[in-house]
């Protein structure tokens, strides 16, 4: 006898172990974009600090200490 296609079980066990992989994989989705966006933030925080920075240099004539 030939089969012409899946089961209603072999369907229902893909549907499960698609519903968990998706409820494992969303919240790690969600914490990257969530580092993503610290980092942005942190990087324009960097990019401000040398532009400060180098201000003060100029108006100084020296580099500061902390």
């Amino acid at each position: 006898m030939k089969r012409a296609g899946f089961t209603m079980i072999e369907l229902i066990f893909v549907i499960v172990i698609l519903g968990i992989l998706a409820a494992v994989a969303i919240p790690k989705l969600a914490a990257t974009r969530d580092d993503a966006q610290i980092s942005s933030k942190i990087a324009s925080n960097i990019k401000t600090a040398q532009g400060e920075i180098a201000a003060y240099t100029v108006s100084q004539g020296t580099v500061p200490t902390i």
